[in-house]
């Protein structure tokens, strides 16, 4: 028996002989109380995140709305534009190319 073989031996009763000193019903009430305030924050947290962004919509609704009404300006002055005879070809066009380059990617 070498002596890293007698130490390794040593090694092991202490720590065997600290385990048994560790009161294990401590142990698992700490780490249950742990456990417990971390599920605990993480509630608060994700109810306060909700709250943050709901207050963040409210907030946001009048720039929101705006940016509707400019969207929906933009989007009938392209249909106007699209009604024309030239811009209804390209248009048709450019669903056939969309339509093609999709079956051609699936294969």
């Amino acid at each position: 028996m070498s002596d890293q073989d007698g130490v390794d031996a040593r090694l092991a009763a202490h720590f065997e002989q600290e385990h048994r000193h560790v009161p294990a019903d401590s142990f698992v009430a700490t780490t249950m109380r742990k456990v417990r305030a971390t599920r605990r924050r993480r509630d608060v947290m994700h109810a306060g995140l909700r709250a943050a962004a709901l207050v963040a919509a409210v907030m946001a609704s009048p720039w929101l709305i705006a940016g509707v009404a400019h969207l929906s300006a933009a989007l009938d002055s392209s249909l106007t534009w699209a009604m024309g005879q030239f811009g209804a070809w390209v248009l048709g066009v450019l669903a056939v190319l969309v339509v093609l380059a999709m079956r051609v990617r699936s294969r």
